[in-house]
């Protein structure tokens, strides 16, 4: 079951998340990259029909190691070791499940290439933007 967190912690759980992954990797010296520890992604869904019978069952699905978080009927997915694909596989699930009650965007980073949190966060909402929201 996935973590639900005010979204006023989403960023600093992100940030201290990806810190650890990096530990993590930095201490296997592994030569190649594995998903589950060198991806991380950030899923925002603009939900239609928002309510809390959603984000109950999304957050049981999902793995302890994600984290949801809300903010203004956006739902904040941070999903750690999930690449695009991943992501992706997610949230058609869900859309199936729900009959396309909301609207998505993905933003999937590999760790050594991510310099800092603010980066993926600031590409997210250049993403929402793109597609008139408003966070």
């Amino acid at each position: 079951m996935a973590k639900f967190f005010p979204f006023e912690y989403f960023e600093p759980v992100f940030d201290h998340s990806v810190c650890n992954m990096k530990r993590i990797r930095r201490e296997l010296r592994l030569a190649e990259d594995l998903t589950a520890i060198d991806y991380v992604s950030i899923v925002i869904l603009n939900i239609k029909k928002y309510n809390g019978d959603f984000i109950k069952t999304l957050s049981g699905v999902l793995r302890d190691s994600d984290v949801v978080s809300v903010k203004n009927d956006f739902v904040y997915l941070f999903l750690p070791g999930t690449d695009f694909e991943g992501s992706m596989n997610i949230i058609g699930d869900f859309k199936e499940f729900y009959e396309d009650a909301f609207d998505y965007i993905i933003s999937s980073t590999l760790l050594k290439d991510l310099k800092n949190v603010a980066d993926v966060l600031s590409e997210i909402s250049r993403l929402a933007l793109d597609k008139g929201w408003r966070l």
